[in-house]
């Protein structure tokens, strides 16, 4: 499983990271979180909508899988397997991401973020961008003016990112919490929606409910990509951008006893 032509190797790893506190690449295996995803694929292709688990007629239409077909594309879609204190197995399922503008859905673990509080911060950096945008509109392109208040959203858009950023709450199995910019590995740039795929979910999900993760494998479902990297039913490891800078330190003391 796990490469970048989704090719299934169960021998593969799919999450890692190196972590700078303790010098070490931190890793799950995928083999046992493999059957897993491939029983959520046979659920979404007969349901075609992700919360399966209700019936028919109570289902939210926003939570159908039709838009993963469209020109949006598909997502992706994981599996972690825990066991709990007992040495009970627990599977948990996340989506990448939004879907459809949801945050939450019952039975997939939840964002990093409070969704009220991030939906309130990008409605107040709205109030400072859109005029900015509206103003550069009616500049001469490549005029002085144009390039100056181009620079200015520039510097209010990392003001927001910033911000938005410090909403999110990174956990790992030492019993630690961080923010994203203090866990993220890398010194450069914090990508925009960094902690929003799989593997940041069900790792933080399984940190603070004291969850030990045994095994973990991430699917692309829907549409594939434009590049053609991505096609649906095809196992990848967590993105190198986003999630891998992040990993390391959230899976620092995974081999530890659950506490």
């Amino acid at each position: 499983m796990v490469t970048d032509e989704g090719k299934e190797n169960t021998d593969a790893i799919s999450c890692f990271g190196y972590c700078k506190d303790c010098g070490e690449m931190h890793e799950l295996p995928s083999e046992l979180a493999i059957p897993h995803c491939h029983a959520l694929m046979a659920e979404l292709a007969e349901h075609r909508r992700i919360d399966f688990d209700v019936a028919l007629e109570d289902a939210d239409p926003r939570l159908s899988t039709d838009g993963l077909y469209t020109a949006m594309r598909g997502r992706m879609f994981g599996i972690l397997v825990c066991q709990d204190a007992e040495g009970k197995e627990v599977i948990l399922r996340a989506f990448s991401s939004r879907h459809n503008g949801v945050w939450n859905v019952s039975g997939w673990v939840p964002p990093l973020v409070d969704e009220h509080r991030f939906v309130a911060e990008v409605a107040l950096g709205n109030l400072d961008i859109h005029p900015l945008t509206d103003l550069i509109a009616t500049l001469p392109k490549e005029s002085k003016e144009w390039y100056l208040k181009i620079a200015e959203r520039r510097i209010v858009s990392h003001g927001i990112l910033a911000k938005l950023n410090a909403l999110y709450e990174i956990h790992n199995f030492r019993n630690e919490k961080r923010s994203l910019e203090a866990a993220f590995y890398l010194e450069k740039g914090i990508p925009v929606g960094t902690g929003d795929c799989c593997a940041p979910k069900l790792l933080n999900y399984a940190a603070i409910h004291h969850l030990k993760p045994i095994s973990m494998a991430e699917f692309f479902w829907g549409k594939e990509t434009a590049s053609g990297h991505r096609k649906e039913g095809g196992f990848y490891a967590s993105c190198a951008e986003k999630c891998q800078p992040l990993l390391g330190y959230m899976l620092c003391g995974v081999n530890n006893p659950i506490q």
